[in-house]
């Protein structure tokens, strides 16, 4: 069952809290939600397993054709990564029984489900990166103008 994070309905009020109280930290639901998301963050971590996800999406593939599709992976970092991939359970590894030996590597239904959770991440990108991007000059440009720059003054105080 999935958790979810109680937030406040006006933006402008998230981490605030009334005068005089304390934050009581996270709650154990919140350290088990952050933990979970850890985990799959690290399990999608390597430079090159998204990549073999999306290309995977697109049909089996043999070593050499996934190889052919990384520019600059070495062949050591693919084969390692698939085989992260096939112990995790998202990739199925398919060896004939033919000469030379042929091998063939396929999303299971838990690696198709995870090219989900990439194609929701994806959409942000598209409806929010050119935020991050403006927010990220803006930084910088703050940054550029010495420690004043840096600070936001809060009225009152």
């Amino acid at each position: 069952m999935a958790q979810v994070l109680s937030v406040a309905s006006d933006p402008s009020q998230v981490g605030r809290q009334p005068a005089g109280t304390r934050s009581s930290g996270p709650t154990r639901e919140d350290l088990e939600m952050i933990e979970r998301t850890c985990a799959v963050r690290d399990l999608l971590s390597s430079k090159w397993k998204v990549d073999l996800l999306y290309l995977l999406a697109r049909g089996v593939h043999r070593y050499s054709r996934l190889y052919d599709n990384l520019k600059g992976a070495s062949k050591k970092m693919l084969t390692d990564s698939l085989r992260r991939l096939e112990r995790d359970g998202l990739v199925r590894r398919a060896v004939y029984a033919e000469v030379p030996a042929r091998v063939e590597y396929s999303l299971t239904s838990l690696g198709w489900s995870a090219t989900e959770l990439l194609m929701n991440l994806a959409d942000w990108a598209d409806d929010h990166f050119g935020e991050v991007e403006l927010a990220r000059r803006r930084y910088e440009q703050a940054s550029s103008e010495g420690p004043a720059g840096q600070y936001v003054r809060i009225r009152g105080k």
